[in-house]
């Protein structure tokens, strides 16, 4: 899944009330550093490049799932900003590859994943999405861009692209979805 360039705190407190009560209950915490973000990656058995290119041309990010690979663009070291939404959009599909684990070759949507862990209906899933891509203002821009994907490839594009501009939920649903790699201590 890669991530291409796309066009506050009362929807976090709103859209805390749907969510599954594990991630309501997980501690709140400053996001990592990026250096520490990626260290703790690493940790989880996620292999992290920085190089020219990653994917197809014009794509600044990318995560392999079942590879657990993740690549970002060395030109974002220009644009500290751009870049951490590009880290959070790519970290939120290792979390829906934790889902199903990381040593296997599938991954889950978050959707599933709430749906399996609590009694929120489609709606609310929906809606919670819904109202970060709403605050990002980039609602149309995901819908036209992951328009032509099968529909489990857009729906993951979807909670990436929503969830992107809020590392401490990403890190959060990091730190209570993925496990450490065998042999391995998680920092």
């Amino acid at each position: 899944m890669g991530w291409r360039r796309s066009g506050g705190w009362l929807l976090a407190a709103g859209a805390a009330l749907l969510m599954p009560a594990a991630l309501r209950a997980a501690p709140q915490a400053e996001p990592l550093p990026e250096a520490e973000l990626l260290e703790q990656l690493r940790g989880l058995g996620v292999a992290v490049e920085i190089r020219p290119q990653c994917g197809a041309p014009g794509q600044l990010a990318v995560y392999n799932m079942g590879a657990n690979w993740l690549c970002l663009n060395q030109g974002l070291s220009r644009r500290p900003a751009e870049r951490n939404t590009v880290l959070h959009h790519e970290l939120v599909h290792v979390v829906q590859d934790c889902l199903d684990g990381l040593e296997t070759p599938t991954s889950s949507t978050l959707a599933e994943g709430f749906r399996r862990n609590g009694s929120l209906s489609r709606d609310q899933i929906n809606g919670f999405f819904l109202r970060y891509l709403q605050r990002q203002n980039n609602l149309q821009q995901v819908v036209a861009s992951t328009a032509l994907l099968p529909q489990d490839s857009r729906q993951r594009e979807i909670e990436a692209y929503a969830l992107q501009s809020d590392p401490a939920l990403v890190q959060r649903l990091l730190l209570l979805s993925c496990r450490p790699a065998a042999g391995r201590r998680q920092p």
